[in-house]
């Protein structure tokens, strides 16, 4: 049975689908790891076969039908790495039976030819028109060297093979199917010759490290002490506010979350594979769902009631300072507009103490 159509708000501004939390690498850095103390097969029970951990490559294919198919307004998959979902084969097979435009955010582990071949013939659905590639590959020095020996050439290289599979590769990042993200924590140093490699041969991108490192807090951000209140010690508890999302985030067992901290907390708490049974025994009646506690779903993609409206319902949070850089920071919106920024989430009423509230700045426009 077909599940309705949804509705998309105006407001949505981003689909994030996490295909999987697997992944072949192990950074020490990475955001999905909310310690970041590289334990994310623990946290994530990659390695467990007892529970679900993600949907099946159908179950996918039958939630985003429910969305229309817009190049403005794509599904962006990711991970962990969603190269590896389904043993590879779950990326494909999700593109085969949807008629959903993709953006990817990988770190290439595939071969190029291996990577095509697990495509199932869906390459052109990677091939949208937009202001920025929409194969976003990320470099990380220390296990792509471990992993590869020399693995910023070997990124580039299985780059520009993509050439030899239907993709453009192009300096222009508009005209680019295929661009290098760098993330600029102090462990990725960005050489001169990993530029000279780039030049003129595919787009090359620096993105801001968000989150705090030895001390300092990296990136800027469009609410005050909402990523590093706790972590550096500026105030003994989070804060209570409200706070809606202009995203929808679907974790790899299909439920649809606030935010990623809100996502990443629970899965840290082994609630979804827990709940994801019953929820599945009931039809996906999400309102029949008991999950107590505080860090819960905000819906499920295949509970036929699920509506996008339920996104934009301010909804009042406890974790005030504890927030994942992603979803405070400021950035473009999906069209790259000059001059316009944003963040993921929109918070109000935040409930500040006395000895905080008059040292805290109201300007919270990027610095250039």
């Amino acid at each position: 049975m077909m599940l309705p159509a949804l509705d998309v708000p105006g407001s949505l501004n981003y689909i994030g689908a996490f295909l999987t939390f697997d992944c072949n690498l192990n950074c020490s850095y990475c955001i999905n790891d909310p310690q970041q103390r590289g334990d994310r097969k623990t946290i994530f029970l990659t390695q467990q076969k007892t529970l679900r951990t993600e949907l099946t490559p159908q179950e996918w294919a039958r939630a985003l039908w429910r969305l229309p198919a817009r190049p403005d307004l794509p599904g962006t998959f990711q991970g962990g790495e969603p190269t590896l979902y389904w043993k590879g084969d779950g990326l494909g097979t999700i593109l085969l039976n949807t008629p959903v435009y993709a953006d990817l955010l990988t770190n290439f582990a595939l071969e190029p030819a291996l990577f095509s071949r697990k495509l199932m013939g869906q390459e052109q659905k990677l091939r949208r028109p937009a202001p920025y590639p929409p194969i976003r590959v990320s470099f990380h020095v220390k296990e792509m060297n471990r992993t590869w020996g020399d693995g910023f050439t070997e990124l580039v290289m299985r780059c520009m093979a993509l050439r030899d599979y239907g993709f453009s590769v192009d300096p222009d990042p508009a005209k680019s199917d295929v661009g290098i993200y760098v993330v600029d924590h102090p462990e990725n140093k960005v050489t001169q010759e990993m530029q000279d490699i780039c030049r003129n041969k595919l787009p090359f991108f620096l993105k801001d490290f968000l989150g705090v490192h030895e001390g300092e807090l990296h990136g800027q951000y469009g609410y005050p002490h909402s990523t590093d209140l706790i972590s550096r010690g500026i105030h003994p508890k989070t804060l209570d506010c409200e706070c809606r999302t202009t995203e929808l985030l679907i974790d790899p067992l299909g439920f649809v979350w606030g935010c990623h901290f809100y996502l990443y907390r629970a899965w840290e708490l082994k609630r979804p594979p827990v709940y994801f049974a019953p929820l599945e025994a009931s039809g996906f009646d999400f309102a029949a769902l008991h999950w107590p506690g505080e860090v819960t779903p905000i819906g499920h993609l295949l509970d036929p009631a699920f509506t996008l409206k339920t996104l934009e319902t301010f909804r009042p949070c406890p974790f005030y300072g504890r927030c994942i850089g992603c979803d405070t920071k400021l950035k473009r919106d999906r069209f790259a507009s000059e001059n316009v920024y944003r963040s993921s989430v929109i918070i109000k009423n935040v409930q500040w103490p006395a000895e905080l509230k008059a040292h805290i700045s109201n300007d919270y426009k990027r610095k250039a």
